[in-house]
């Protein structure tokens, strides 16, 4: 197992970033690696504003890809109806690692966001899923109004000066790896693999 933690930016609406966090989660279980899950939200609204056409014809495709992916892992991914802004999912990473329970937290949301039974900008369905998966929700509220903001401008900052442009990334060393299909080359130049 490596020493440090990996960082790994997701986007809880991004469906690449739920294959990828799937394996994650059961390289963590088995004992294999550590990962430092950073929220990374991607603005998908403003892709769709500038050629709303082809935005379509590549989200259709996109879903179509991430299905060929995720079938044999025995994940579902259905589209969403909507596109979704998922700070405030994000905001509940970074309060769900501050209190120990991100993995059951990741896991959920996007198993719930891609059967369609979370909506990731809910602020109700949000608080539920953090009270759901062990944490205060009270607590959540208030992060949430307020440092959870801050945090997570912040986690964007510090990403974007590693480089990230979009997720699913890994870093290692001072190399990032984008895409669910460069898990396998981020986890051998890790040592994991």
């Amino acid at each position: 197992m490596t020493e440090a933690a990996i960082p790994f930016y997701i986007d809880l609406k991004s469906p690449y970033s739920y294959l990828a966090a799937h394996r994650a989660l059961l390289l963590e279980e088995a004992g294999e690696v550590t990962f430092d899950w950073c929220p990374f939200t991607l603005d998908i609204a403003g892709r769709a504003n500038v050629n709303r056409e082809a935005f379509l014809r590549r989200a259709r495709y996109l879903y179509r890809d991430v299905r060929r992916f995720a079938e044999p892992l025995g994940l579902t991914i259905k589209g969403p109806t909507r596109i979704y802004d998922s700070e405030l999912a994000s905001i509940g990473l970074l309060f769900a690692k501050r209190s120990n329970f991100h993995k059951d937290y990741v896991s959920n949301a996007y198993r719930s966001f891609f059967d369609r039974s979370l909506e990731l900008d809910d602020a109700d369905a949000i608080t539920s899923l953090i009270g759901g998966c062990g944490g205060d929700t009270a607590t959540f509220h208030t992060f949430a109004e307020s440092e959870g903001r801050d945090a997570l401008a912040a986690s964007r900052a510090h990403a974007e000066t590693l480089g990230v442009f979009a997720v699913p990334t890994f870093i290692i060393g001072e190399e990032l790896y984008w895409g669910q299909d460069r898990m396998d080359m981020a986890m051998t130049a890790a040592g994991v693999f």
